[in-house]
């Protein structure tokens, strides 16, 4: 990853040096920021064309505050699309690439010689990785990541998936890519159908700027800069390595796609004000991108843009997005009215203007591009992006992959519904809002914001069969306590996936999902008996047929409060300011010799260390079973059959109660008392 606060001299880069020679004033005085500028007015909901005109913010190449990571995208911005054919055997690859000045562009296609044509046709002898770079007149230039095609991904032949539409998915919730890759031959010989991966887009970062005391947090990853396949959990090589071992061990790879919006305000590459007096101002200072590139926003900004010579606007140049691609800023803050949940900014989020049909092509060549490195996807906040935005950008997906989707494909989109369930599934029918005799407000349900019969039949109106339309599943986070939550089957139960823990209900005060005591949330709970049976239970419950059954596999947090991965990158020994950092320390997430529930050690919960739920030997043989699939032994399921530093400790705290062998390999009980 490339850290920004390492290219230039200090954590707080000097402006007022350029001012005398540009004629830019520096900043606002005393200790204003430009806040409330760029929200909505009324029902407003987009950005006026004139906004674009603050565009093109990326510093020059050569100038103090370029890094290396920022190319030529001062002058140059563009994005690689793919169109395959029906059989999908070839490949139109087009760069997409914009001028600022508007002169004329060349294209380098895999190393050759730059030519006029934007456009080349690959075919499947074509393996490996594939280069792209376009240049200006001017010799400004951008080189484009490697691009990768789909017939590069080992094929999967697993009669009992269904041809991919049965699976037991886990989720491996903090694992970089290698350990991910490792842990795969287990995975495969285990029984499990695929395994989820986190957001791979390029997303915020800094080892200077901790936020809620924390550096690096997990939900970082939820805030992309960029679609570039490069982040905390490892770089694009490591990626398609993962995927290419874990698919020819009969794994599929499932991303977590965010595209419903990018960074947070005032998480971007530009110093900040947060609040606060003369001589800070509450100051905080850039933070970056995993790949290195360039984004910017207009929240807690003070400072001019030294290229436009105005105050700061959305840019995010190596999607690209400019201003007009965002909806306005609009606090989201009704969650059972359908115009806040799309034209809403999530907890502050750059909500991304779906409704347009550039960011829809954007999106749907993301998700072509997901797909050609050998990734399935999940749509995060999907509810946030409206039924017929979704319907139409997987119809362009579909057109991107030839004119039909993969058999082998399946999505999943996020949409928890609890007390707006009319709103977002059980009425398909328009009411109208009006008062009673009693001038009481008569409840309203806005009928296309449906995801169920509504999004079911926008999907088809965008074209796609009723054999795509079963490939796209929503998650149900009725399960296990409230569903089916409209008291029946609305749709088939096959088009939902289900699992128990999930990584959102982790965090303190989370209540998005009321499981009450029908579920468990392992590292809140602590409770390894109690957690088991319900993942047991996902397998062998019968109430609920869903073909995608998810385990969350995660870690545990620390008693001060950290909460990122334990991956490294939120170890405050990587703490480069001033102030309070609460450290979560680095434990491996890989372990050949591990059994399931290791976040028991000395037979105590251990904090910091990965739970390894999915080696859990009851909850192998009960996914084993739903699969259609032979119980197996500890040995058989690739487990070790000794577990080392293996003790005892009760179930329930007591004199006289029998103790068991929490996370033993061969789940066995040992009957000896006290």
């Amino acid at each position: 990853m490339v850290d920004l606060a390492t290219v230039v001299d200090s954590p707080h880069p000097e402006v007022a040096s350029s001012e005398s020679s540009t004629g830019i004033p520096a900043e606002l005085t005393p200790c204003n920021t430009w806040n409330g500028q760029d929200s909505c007015v009324g029902q407003q909901t987009d950005y006026d064309s004139t906004y674009d005109n603050r565009s093109w913010q990326t510093p020059e190449r050569g100038s103090f505050d370029w890094s290396e990571g920022f190319q030529d995208f001062r002058d140059l911005t563009g994005y690689i699309d793919l169109v395959y054919n029906a059989a999908r055997t070839s490949v139109t690859v087009t760069v997409k690439a914009i001028s600022r000045t508007g002169v004329a562009l060349k294209y380098s296609f895999n190393g050759g010689t730059f030519g006029t044509s934007s456009s080349v046709t690959v075919s499947n002898s074509f393996t490996g990785p594939y280069s792209i770079s376009v240049q200006d007149a001017n010799g400004k230039s951008l080189v484009f990541d490697s691009t990768y095609f789909m017939w590069d991904a080992p094929a999967v032949s697993r009669a009992e998936t269904n041809g991919g539409q049965k699976l037991a998915i886990v989720e491996l919730f903090g694992w970089p890519y290698a350990d991910i890759e490792k842990e795969c031959t287990f995975l495969g010989k285990a029984g499990y159908g695929g395994v989820r991966i986190w957001p791979p887009s390029e997303s915020v970062t800094s080892d200077w700027w901790p936020q809620t005391n924390e550096l690096n947090p997990w939900w970082f990853i939820y805030q992309p800069v960029s679609y570039r396949l490069n982040n905390r959990q490892g770089n694009l090589q490591q990626l398609r390595s993962t995927i290419t071992t874990c698919r020819s061990l009969g794994v599929r790879v499932y991303a977590d796609a965010v595209v419903n919006h990018m960074s947070g305000g005032g998480n971007d590459i530009q110093s900040h004000r947060g609040g606060g007096t003369a001589p800070t101002c509450g100051w905080y200072g850039p933070k970056n991108g995993t790949a290195g590139s360039p984004f910017f926003t207009h929240t807690s900004t003070y400072q001019y843009n030294l290229q436009t010579g105005q105050r700061p606007a959305l840019e995010y140049p190596a999607v690209p997005y400019k201003p007009t691609d965002f909806h306005c800023d609009r606090s989201l803050n009704s969650y059972t009215s359908s115009f806040d949940l799309n034209y809403g900014w999530l907890v502050g989020l750059a909500d991304l203007n779906t409704e347009k049909d550039n960011v829809q092509e954007r999106i749907a060549t993301y998700f072509a591009t997901l797909l050609s490195v050998g990734n399935g996807f999940r749509i995060d906040a999907a509810k946030h992006m409206g039924p017929n935005n979704i319907a139409l950008i997987l119809a362009k997906l579909k057109a991107k992959m030839g004119g039909t989707l993969p058999t082998d494909f399946i999505t999943w989109l996020e949409i928890i519904i609890g007390g707006e369930k009319e709103l977002l599934a059980c009425s398909d029918k328009l009411v109208v809002i009006a008062h009673n005799s009693l001038d009481v407000l008569l409840t309203s349900f806005d009928s296309s914001y449906n995801w169920y019969t509504n999004f079911k039949t926008l999907m088809s109106s965008a074209g796609l069969s009723s054999t795509e339309i079963g490939y796209v599943k929503i998650w149900s986070s009725d399960y296990p306590k409230e569903y089916p939550i409209c008291g029946s089957w609305i749709l088939p139960a096959t088009r939902f996936v289900i699992q128990n823990d999930d990584h959102d209900q982790q965090n303190a005060g989370s209540s998005s999902r009321d499981m009450g005591d029908t579920g468990s949330i392992l590292i809140k709970d602590k409770d390894v008996e109690k957690h088991r049976a319900f993942e047991v239970q996902l397998f062998t419950q019968t109430g609920f047929a869903a073909n995608v059954r998810n385990i969350l596999s995660s870690y545990s947090f620390m008693s001060n409060g950290a909460a990122g991965f334990p991956d490294g990158y939120s170890d405050c020994a990587r703490f480069k300011s001033t102030g309070t950092c609460v450290s979560m320390p680095l434990s491996v997430a890989y372990d050949a010799n591990a059994c399931g529930y290791s976040v028991i050690q000395n037979g105590a919960w251990t904090e910091g260390v990965y739970t390894r739920v999915h080696r859990d030997l009851s909850i192998i043989n009960a996914m084993r079973t739903w699969m259609g699939l032979a119980t197996v032994t500890a040995s058989q399921a690739g487990l070790p059959s000794v577990m080392k530093g293996l003790v005892k400790y009760p179930t329930v705290y007591g004199r006289g109660e029998p103790w068991h062998v929490a996370n033993s390999c061969g789940d066995k009980v040992i009957q000896n008392k006290e």
